[in-house]
């Protein structure tokens, strides 16, 4: 099964989640060592999978690290967990119950050597349940009618602790015909959801009432532009080319996700040139956010620039500036 993973913008900061991070523990008898992709405290191998979620482990030989042939792999209370399935080197765990368990893995190594190893894992129902847009750090967001778009959420316990897994999503939709769920989605950090005819919806968590406010518009709907975000470590210099990544606004929302049509002008071609560029800034199993143009400078001054959207009822556009250095 394959991990998805994301590139959204969260405030003003841009979050990859491909970044290869993974929680591992050597395994009890000292033969195996056990791995799963992790962004909530990396070094903290038994982390709780959640109740109802699944959760991908490898497993390669503690030396080279080279892959083990699984051809056993079991659970010793699967009214906590059970291996959903196993193939090649890794195995799927569901968490059924809450509590403790050992799992056994059977396998032969890269040089021919059948290896038994085991580890402790465990699964609890998460008591905490946070769900946020992935552009605003508010309650309320827009997004556009007839688009797939991505929710993330997180899992812990009361007291702070990590509840981990995919594919577990305990939300009420209010009006599925505003907003539908993919309850095939193997998602860990986000929920995929497509959106339908325009209206304004509730997300309620079903573990602890939590609640996300999301307005689903037309596309015509848009009347406004949000302030761009400028990729830039310190300047833009002469003959520099940096990322900036803008997205549009309805009313006082912001339009999360949105995959429009938008135009991007230099105002000063002798200062800058300002250019759409490729709206997938991740490969692979990723989630894609639009929106992004680039930057170039060509001499020191200011870069004026406009940024438009022509399908909206109101021709909406708005001007920005970005100075040059030498």
């Amino acid at each position: 099964m394959t991990r998805h993973t994301a590139m959204l913008l969260t405030g003003l900061t841009l979050i990859s989640l491909s970044v290869g991070c993974e929680s591992q523990l050597t395994g009890n008898d000292g033969n195996f060592q056990f791995s799963y992709p992790a962004d909530d405290r990396v070094l903290d191998f038994n982390k709780p999978i959640a109740v109802g979620a699944k959760l991908d482990i490898e497993v390669t030989d503690v030396g080279a690290r080279d892959d083990v042939d699984i051809s056993a792999a079991s659970s010793a209370d699967d009214a906590v967990l059970t291996v959903d399935t196993f193939s090649g080197n890794s195995f799927t765990l569901l968490g059924t119950g809450t509590g403790n368990v050992l799992l056994t893995v059977t396998g032969t190594t890269a040089a021919g050597e059948e290896l038994t190893d085991s580890v402790n894992m465990g699964a609890k129902v998460p008591e905490v349940h946070k769900l946020s847009h992935s552009c605003d750090g508010g309650t309320r967001s827009a997004y556009l009618t007839g688009q797939d778009i991505w929710v993330p959420f997180e899992f812990e316990m009361a007291n702070s602790q990590p509840v981990i897994g995919y594919g577990y999503y305990p939300v009420t939709v209010s009006d599925e015909s505003v907003l539908s769920i993919d309850a095939a989605w193997e998602g860990s950090q986000y929920m995929k959801f497509t959106t339908g005819s325009a209206g304004d919806i509730t997300l309620t968590s079903d573990l602890d009432g939590t609640v996300l406010e999301l307005n689903v518009i037309d596309e015509a709907d848009i009347d406004g532009v949000s302030e761009p975000t400028a990729f830039v470590l310190e300047d833009i210099d002469v003959g520099d080319v940096n990322a900036f990544h803008v997205l549009p606004t309805a009313g006082e929302l912001t339009v999360c996700q949105a995959d429009v049509e938008f135009t991007v002008t230099s105002d000063t071609p002798d200062i800058c040139d300002v250019r759409t560029t490729d709206s997938s800034m991740a490969a692979g199993d990723a989630l894609y956010e639009y929106g992004w143009f680039e930057v170039e400078g060509k001499a020191a001054g200011e870069c004026t620039y406009t940024v438009a959207y022509p399908k909206s009822t109101v021709a909406t556009s708005a001007q920005f500036t970005y100075t040059i250095e030498p």
